[in-house]
């Protein structure tokens, strides 16, 4: 399967985006930060056999431009409708992991009736006071030049939570994570925890997936499917972080199906 990369303008400039399949209902597809939808190639290569995927950039990260000011997850979503605005997609089904299941719940309350279907496996749901908390965390760049082995530390860290990746693969997601400098790399996660999934969760009407793989925010996963007006949930304890990687083209089935009920 071909993937193809292109980019669109959206609210911040321009907005670096892959796609690949085509026919039924387009499938968007948000990474994690601080990475890119690089992160996404391998299960777009499963997945797009019987539909378009489309991977973007969030904005700041991977080819997309960044925001001049510190972005809110309303101008992810913004710059999101923008490019399905530009892509002509009116109806589409969404899927996000870890910072991206908060743009996939932040485009489905901008422009629900664009949105179909979600599939949010870690959502990083915390309560108030641990948001808090995380926003003082991720307010600052990180240390790159100031505290002395923190490149090794993120490489040490990395390798022991790669699982089944090639070293191939752990280097290209590597340089990924560290092309949107110091200064760039904890926007995607301030702008997760000044989000209030308090209310934006109760909100959602659309139906949604939460599959549970064995991976940190786990439990903040369970927390957070009780909160939705309609949610499956559905313990993948087979699965690991590495999920949308070596075990790609299982998990495009399992989501398939239920896309697809």
């Amino acid at each position: 399967m071909e993937i193809r990369r292109q980019y669109v303008d959206c609210a911040f400039g321009q907005l670096h985006l892959r796609r690949a399949g085509g026919g039924g209902v387009p499938l968007v597809c948000f990474h994690m930060s601080p990475y890119s939808g690089l992160y996404y190639e391998p299960f777009m290569q499963a997945m797009a056999t019987d539909r378009l995927v489309v991977c973007p950039d969030t904005p700041g990260y991977g080819g997309s431009d960044m925001p001049p000011e510190t972005p809110t997850m309303e101008d992810y979503a913004a710059a999101i409708v923008d490019m399905l605005d530009a892509l002509g997609l009116d109806k589409v089904d969404l899927l996000g992991f870890h910072t991206g299941s908060f743009i996939a719940l932040a485009v489905a309350d901008a422009v629900p009736d664009r949105v179909r279907k979600l599939v949010l496996p870690g959502l990083p749901y915390v309560d108030i006071d641990g948001r808090a908390k995380r926003q003082e965390m991720f307010a600052g760049d990180r240390p790159y030049f100031e505290e002395e082995g923190y490149i090794a530390k993120r490489w040490d860290a990395g390798l022991k939570a790669r699982g089944g990746q090639s070293d191939d693969r752990f280097l290209s997601l590597f340089a990924e994570s560290m092309r949107n400098g110091a200064g760039g790399m904890n926007k995607g996660f301030y702008a997760v925890f000044s989000y209030d999934p308090d209310v934006a969760i109760p909100g959602i009407r659309q139906p949604v997936y939460v599959p549970v793989p064995d991976e940190m925010l786990a439990e903040n996963s369970r927390l957070a499917a009780g909160m939705f007006q309609d949610a499956t949930l559905e313990e993948w304890p087979d699965l690991k972080g590495d999920l949308f990687d070596v075990a790609a083209v299982d998990v495009a089935g399992r989501i398939r199906k239920w896309l697809d009920q």
